[in-house]
């Protein structure tokens, strides 16, 4: 299964997201999903933000290699699942939003913001994303 988290640009919300989910898939064993991230409005290559990695650090992640850099969304590359970070973004390009799947409601983002409010985002896409991986394995999906 090859899943697609997105965001505006790709240096917050999704990477954050790929990075936890990663570390689902790894914890539980499952080789057979392939997980990445886009933004809607970003350049490739950008380095994704220093307080994102920084949370993601300080919530327990493991980072496993070099962080991400930005990559743009492109709609003509096919993904089993392609996830939003909130409902607008889901309406414009026709995919599901993390809320729609787990309930969670709409991840906002924090770009520029201090360190603390990234930890508050990665907590919230932490308990989201184990509500997914549930149902995916499940098959509820």
């Amino acid at each position: 299964m090859k899943i697609l988290f997105v965001c505006t640009g790709n240096t917050c919300r999704s990477p954050m997201a790929q990075v936890i989910f990663e570390n689902l898939c790894k914890k539980n064993g499952r080789k057979d999903i392939v997980v990445k991230s886009a933004g809607l409005f970003t350049l490739n290559g950008l380095p994704v933000a220093q307080n994102a990695t920084e949370a993601l650090i300080r919530c327990g992640e493991k980072l496993g290699r070099k962080i991400l850099k930005t990559t743009r969304y492109n709609p003509k590359t096919k993904y089993d699942l392609v996830i939003t970070m909130t409902n607008d973004q889901a309406d414009k390009i026709g995919a599901q939003s993390l809320d729609s799947l787990t309930g969670c409601g709409d991840i906002t983002d924090p770009f520029m913001q201090p360190v603390e409010v990234f930890m508050t985002v990665c907590k919230r896409l932490q308990d989201a994303l184990v509500v997914l991986y549930d149902k995916i394995c499940n098959k509820l999906l």
